[in-house]
């Protein structure tokens, strides 16, 4: 990430409609391990998983780990949770945006059941998008790319009406990519600084 500024820990959405609570990304904690195990038990998720959080340990371990990223400036891993007023807000999802060498960054996503069929993917992914392509923000110059295993048609659906058109394939490498992937890359429209400041003060 640019040291610039410092990423954003937390990125809302504006709400939709009033009967559709808005998306908030925000880090992962904690209090999200036990939801992260049963999500993981899930068998069409865990087919597309190269990693499986079985037991709370691994689901702990995996929480520091994204934490890390953070810290040490080269992934912003989000909980994708609806932005209500009735207290503790359960993971939907997540999406993580990786640095991927010298001039792209890499998007990655999943949904829970509960969360599919509504539109949650397509939302996070336009929101993180436009986050990468803020010319003010850590990932400014940096090309936006998704993976997404061969064969993962929701995945595939969901990249290109987001902007993301199908440009290559990656070859498996196990044991992180144990199957080939589709490379998705997106021309992203980048606002420049000055014009979002306009747009801000008007």
């Amino acid at each position: 990430m640019s040291s610039r500024q410092p990423p954003l820990r937390e990125i809302p959405e504006n709400r939709t409609a009033p009967s559709v609570p808005a998306l908030l990304l925000r880090p992962w904690t904690e209090e999200d391990v036990e939801a992260l195990v049963r999500h993981h038990r899930d068998p069409d998720l865990r087919a597309w998983l190269a990693t499986h959080l079985d037991t709370t340990r691994q689901a702990r371990a995996w929480v520091d780990a994204q934490n890390a990223g953070w810290a040490a400036g080269t992934r912003a891993a989000f909980a994708i949770v609806e932005d209500t007023a009735t207290g503790r807000r359960a993971p939907l999802g997540h999406i993580a945006v990786t640095v991927e060498g010298a001039a792209a960054v890499r998007v990655g996503y999943w949904t829970a059941p509960r969360a599919r069929g509504r539109g949650i993917a397509s939302r996070a992914l336009t929101r993180v998008a436009r986050w990468v392509a803020d010319e003010t923000g850590p990932f400014a110059g940096r090309t936006p790319e998704l993976v997404h295993a061969v064969g993962n048609e929701g995945s595939c659906r969901t990249a290109l009406a987001c902007g993301f058109p199908l440009t290559g394939t990656l070859p498996a490498a196990p044991p992180a990519r144990p199957r080939a992937q589709h490379l998705h890359t997106a021309a992203v429209p980048r606002t420049p600084p000055g014009a979002q400041r306009a747009a801000r003060a008007a």
